[in-house]
């Protein structure tokens, strides 16, 4: 019997879920002081890791005002490789996720030198079948003013809010807005579109997570495929227009989106079937 998901890493250290522990007056229990980075492995090899484990010290110098190192990245994949064998997926495609929390014991103020955990956690990724549906939600992002909106930072409630809110009208994510009715992502995903050969997709402005893989595909969209690709702010009505809609994170890569609200997209066309096969060959060759 596999044992995956037993077993996690813990400050470097590979014990049973179970046994790990964080003090329960830390301000990552009170607050959600904490960063993380959700990504695939595939067979022990990563894609754009690099990019993730920036991501995540970006987020780690933010919550610590630069008082704690740098996670450093060969040390990182070297444990998380020894936990997939732990937990019997060393060749098989898995979902890791690196949590970093603050220790911090005095509410707002900033400890000197403050103490901090480091959680990994890995689960078998099954294929994808299912395509995508979204629901407009009331839920909308957080403003870039409020929060750092690039980095992946712990207190993330308004996406399970959106998602939830989603589920309830039979949907399987949420299509957010930002405060002036533009639209921003899903609950879990960036967003892009096609329409007569141009690429549309939310830009930053658009108080939203720029995520490694959008950041990927724009640039795959443009130097492999040849087509434009426009960032910009888009009305709802924009992206109703659209002949292909699909979602984009680095757990489930390229996902096509089937519905939006009722409205049926198309997932079979010849456009769809090369970003996804020429995708794949970037991939294999980027694969480390």
């Amino acid at each position: 019997m596999s044992n995956q998901g037993v077993f996690v890493s813990l400050n470097g250290n590979i014990m049973p879920k179970e046994s790990a522990r964080i003090p329960a007056d830390s301000s990552a229990v009170r607050y959600g002081t904490g960063c993380f980075e959700t990504f695939r492995t595939d067979a022990g090899k990563f894609f754009k890791l690099g990019d993730h484990i920036d991501r995540l010290n970006r987020g780690i110098d933010y919550l610590s005002f630069g008082q704690i190192a740098p996670v450093i990245e060969n040390d990182l994949k070297e444990q998380i490789l020894k936990l997939l064998e732990k937990n019997d997926l060393p060749d098989s495609s898995a979902k890791v996720r690196v949590q970093f929390l603050l220790d911090e014991k005095s509410g707002y103020n900033v400890d000197e030198n403050p103490a901090h955990s480091v959680l990994i956690t890995v689960s078998e990724l099954k294929p994808q079948r299912e395509m995508v549906s979204l629901a407009t939600v009331k839920t909308i992002v957080i403003p870039t003013s409020s929060r750092p909106t690039e980095l992946k930072l712990s207190n993330m409630l308004h996406y399970r809010q959106a998602w939830r809110e989603a589920s309830q009208h039979g949907a399987n994510d949420a299509l957010m807005l930002t405060q002036d009715g533009f639209v921003a992502e899903t609950s879990i995903a960036n967003l892009f579109w096609i329409k007569e050969n141009t690429v549309f997709t939310p830009d930053t402005a658009c108080d939203i997570l720029p995520g490694v893989m959008r950041n990927c595909v724009i640039g795959f969209i443009s130097d492999q495929l040849g087509l434009n690709v426009q960032e910009g702010k888009y009305r709802l009505d924009e992206l109703n227009k659209a002949e292909t809609v699909w979602i984009t994170n680095s757990v489930r890569e390229i996902q096509f989106v089937r519905s939006i609200d009722g409205q049926e997209f198309d997932t079979d066309s010849e456009f769809c079937n090369k970003l996804l096969s020429d995708f794949e060959r970037l991939k294999e060759e980027k694969l480390r």
